[in-house]
């Protein structure tokens, strides 16, 4: 079943729940197509962004910066290495504490050739990220953000958000609920406070 994954290398809560995706995907034949969703475009671009959200937008950006290198590596080679770049980003600012990478770094440490890094400046690949977002929006609507799943391009949600992510059977049997309810019609929104941060798996 292919699966849309929508990610931006920045947030936490997103790497937890693509390492739970990744575990599950196995078991429920998961074709699993990973999509740029960049929170520099939501926060900072698409809205106005607060007072308060100012002090992130660096931290936003050199992500952004990373999914138009993504896009660059997909526009030539196709989706095959784009989960090797998430894995090798998300390891890097969530395991490694590390938000000073190049784009270079990224590339070679995944056998690509560094010449994609050239793209972290170029704008044209805004226009890509942005349209993978509005397929996000056509299907979930676009007062949401990531982690976002959807299935056979017409089946989705935000979510979920997770932490710890379950493992084994467990890991299962969230798939399969989650799957039930986005498949639904008529269902909307099933939500409870956080009370644990993030907290993540072993790095991959």
């Amino acid at each position: 079943m292919r699966t849309d994954f929508y990610f931006d290398p920045t947030c936490p809560w997103c790497w937890i729940t693509s390492r739970w995706l990744i575990e599950v995907a196995v078991d429920r034949d998961l074709e699993v197509r990973w999509r740029s969703f960049s929170l520099y475009i939501k926060n900072y671009v698409l809205a106005e962004p607060s007072e308060a959200a100012e002090q992130y937008r660096p931290r936003y950006f050199a992500q952004h910066r990373n999914l138009r290198v993504v896009e660059a590596v997909r526009d030539e080679l196709g989706d095959g290495p784009v989960e090797s770049l998430y894995v090798e980003m998300g390891s890097r600012v969530h395991h490694d504490r590390d938000r000073d990478f190049t784009p270079s770094e990224v590339l070679e440490a995944v056998g690509l050739d560094t010449k994609y890094a050239t793209a972290a400046d170029d704008e044209v690949w805004d226009e890509v990220i942005l349209a993978s977002m509005e397929d996000l929006f056509e299907v979930c609507g676009d007062d949401i953000g990531v982690p976002s799943i959807v299935f056979e391009g017409k089946d989705g949600f935000f979510g979920p958000v997770i932490s710890p992510a379950p493992t084994g059977e467990d890991a299962l049997a969230l798939f399969d609920a989650l799957y039930a309810m986005a498949t639904s019609y008529g269902f909307w929104e099933l939500k409870r406070t956080r009370v644990n941060p993030p907290i993540f798996a072993e790095r991959p």
